[in-house]
């Protein structure tokens, strides 16, 4: 009798064994993972970091210097060009907001063409509708409140 109980603690330690084992194998095939992982992330932040450097770099801050002593014509020739490019961008932002306004105010409804300009845009068909609820009641007895939609 005292045998059979020695056998079963063999077993029983055995079993713990393979079981720390599998544990270990996993945590293990899960780090490489995990490192793997956090070198890609390493390379991808290394290249964003060196395209910021580069942009950094490459731009030009505006000039700043003292006018007090420039040619007035070149300082009203400065004054100019600014307004010129803060026009043009004024330009493109109206007409960006004209566009909108068009496709909004456009067609019977806008509440109606903005929904079916993004049913064709989503490839959706219209929602189905709800089944109305059985009157039966269910196997469980619950009737239809137990049941998910």
């Amino acid at each position: 009798m005292t045998a059979m109980w020695w056998w079963v603690w063999v077993l029983l330690v055995l079993a713990a064994l393979a079981g720390v084992a599998a544990l270990g194998l996993m945590l293990w095939r899960s780090g490489v993972r995990v490192l793997r992982a956090a070198g890609r992330a390493s390379e991808t932040f290394g290249a964003a970091g060196a395209r910021a450097a580069e942009a950094a770099d490459a731009s030009v801050p505006p000039d700043t210097s003292p006018t007090i002593f420039d040619d007035p014509a070149d300082l009203a020739e400065r004054v100019a060009d600014l307004r010129r490019r803060a026009a043009a961008r004024r330009a493109v932002r109206r007409e960006r907001a004209a566009r909108t306004w068009q496709a909004w105010a456009s067609g019977p409804s806008s509440t109606e063409a903005w929904l079916e300009r993004r049913r064709a845009a989503k490839g959706t068909r219209p929602t189905p509708r709800r089944r109305p609820p059985s009157t039966s009641a269910s196997p469980g007895g619950g009737g239809d409140h137990t049941r998910l939609p």
